[in-house]
């Protein structure tokens, strides 16, 4: 053992024993020590204050938004703009009034796909070029499709408006559609569209919204596998013809920027287009439902279920729209509404339960939702019922109306604290038809809708009794329970009939299996 080794081990036995006297020698004062020290913690608590509850919010204030400057190109191309000057950058966002409801009927999807090629080069620059520019500037440029609108957008700082704007009027109307870049995307889709099909969600929105409308273009949401590997570049040069043309778009820029310079950007870049012809879609009646429909679509092995209940509603532009929201938050709006504080936190039944009302220019849909363990379904389908009535006869209890109205209210100020946020509220208001002081008296007309006004209109748009309810799970663990609710059709993910109860038959049971739609 070495002289270092020896001196600190000694060192170690010489603490060791120093501690444990201390120890000792502690040992009978520990009592009063402990006394001591409690009495300091309770006088110390005794000399804080005691705390007071929060302030109650104060009445919220009346907001306007910053006017829209609203002019038209001499091809009818509208353009929209918002001066708000709070930061140096600028949003652009062009509109085509033509979006999936535009698509043709062996090609659904057809309008997202064009979206999606509209970055994919110009018959000037390839792709790659167009995107080391936009890096270059530190700007954005997006290209997206719904169901009523194409748009393409750009964020820059306002410096590099000029800049961004060409930029624009290139993605938007010189799209190369080169054939090389079409085959890329067909294949990313078709591997989109195969893991979407693993996707319990997936397969529950899309069989929903087939169910619900039919034949209404609204019923298509998303491409499908046939479809993209139809599509071919012309019929996307056709689509992209026919519609991004001046009297089917409107502009919408918003930001730190002159409504005169606005003006001359927008007859630079976008003068040049050919008038053509406003784009108004037809669209097929939906169905009539005359009672109620429960389809589960069957996934052997899940361990959850997603459902989805709701029924055809209203329009956007109805005057019923925003009593209707009121009622929805109310039943399901947010986490502190029914839905979610019952199925969650009082019977643990899913981590969330909402609804929601969906917006659009024809008629659109009430929809409640949640994923629940597969062995409470048919707890869950009873407790979402249970409210969907409750909410047609009992007026929302006054604390309930008060902070469904309060937080509709005062979370409106959230969409508009960026310019990019003022221009989709105009994009809406062109989108809907809606007046341009609608945002102006939006809060105050939702703190106007009182309890009864609420009721009625949900008693008008939220139908339990006519509902579609699509169930995605493992059907022989619940379904033929569900009879009691109304009758049960079980299909497979693609669409072939496996079984089907109805407890308004003697002995009701299964039938046999057959393929073909489903009523």
């Amino acid at each position: 053992m070495t002289m270092w080794l020896r001196f600190r081990l000694a060192n170690l036995i010489v603490g060791g024993l120093c501690a444990l006297s201390l120890l000792v020698a502690c040992g009978g004062s520990k009592g009063s020590a402990g006394a001591e020290l409690e009495t300091a913690k309770d006088a110390q608590q005794k000399a804080q204050p005691e705390r007071e509850p929060p302030p109650a919010p104060s009445e919220p204030k009346d907001m306007s938004l910053p006017p829209v400057h609203v002019a038209d190109l001499d091809n009818g191309l509208q353009f929209n703009t918002i001066v708000t000057d709070q930061l140096p950058v600028v949003y652009a966002t062009l509109v085509i009034r033509s979006g999936g409801e535009s698509d043709p009927a062996r090609l659904p999807g057809l309008a997202g796909l064009v979206a999606q090629m509209l970055k994919e080069g110009t018959t000037k620059r390839s792709s790659a070029e167009i995107a080391e520019q936009i890096e270059f500037l530190g700007a954005d440029l997006w290209a997206s499709s719904d169901e009523e609108n194409t748009y393409v957008g750009v964020r820059a700082l306002t410096e590099q408006f000029d800049v961004v704007m060409a930029i624009l009027a290139e993605v938007a109307g010189t799209p190369a559609f080169n054939s090389k870049e079409l085959e890329k995307l067909k294949r990313r889709e078709l591997d989109r569209l195969a893991l979407s099909e693993r996707e319990p969600r997936y397969i529950a929105r899309r069989t929903f919204y087939r169910q619900l409308y039919g034949q209404h273009p609204y019923g298509t949401v998303d491409t499908t596998p046939p479809a993209v590997k139809r599509v071919r570049r012309q019929d996307m040069v056709r689509w992209h013809r026919e519609h991004f043309v001046g009297k089917n778009a409107f502009l919408v820029v918003a930001g730190d920027v002159d409504p005169d310079h606005v003006a001359e950007a927008a007859q630079k870049t976008f003068g040049v287009w050919k008038a053509g012809k406003r784009s108004v879609p037809t669209y097929s009646e939906p169905p009539q439902p005359t009672n109620r429909n429960i389809l589960v679509v069957d996934r052997p092995g899940s361990v959850q279920s997603v459902i989805y209940i709701g029924n055809l509603a209203i329009a956007r532009a109805n005057r019923e729209w925003i009593p209707l929201m009121v009622s929805n938050q109310v039943l399901g709006g947010s986490a502190a509404s029914r839905l979610f504080m019952d199925l969650r936190e009082k019977r643990s039944l899913t981590y969330g339960a909402y609804s929601s009302i969906g917006e659009r220019v024809d008629i659109g849909p009430f929809v409640a939702y949640a994923s629940v363990r597969t062995e409470v379904t048919t707890e869950a389908i009873g407790a979402f019922f249970e409210h969907l009535e409750r909410i047609h006869q009992e007026p929302a209890e006054p604390e309930e109306l008060v902070n469904a109205k309060r937080y509709l209210s005062d979370s409106f100020p959230l969409k508009v604290d960026t310019p990019g946020k003022l221009a989709e509220l105009v994009v809406e208001l062109r989108t809907f038809g809606l007046p341009d002081d609608y945002w102006d008296r939006y809060r105050q007309a939702i703190r106007k809708t009182s309890a009864s006004e609420a009721q009625y209109v949900a008693r008008s748009y939220i139908r339990p009794k006519d509902s579609l309810v699509v169930i995605v799970g493992q059907a022989a663990d619940f379904a033929q329970s569900l009879q009691q609710f109304g009758p049960v059709t079980v299909v497979s993910p693609d669409g072939e009939i496996k079984a089907k109860f109805d407890d308004k038959r003697p002995n009701a049971g299964a039938t046999g299996a057959q393929r073909g739609p489903i009523d």
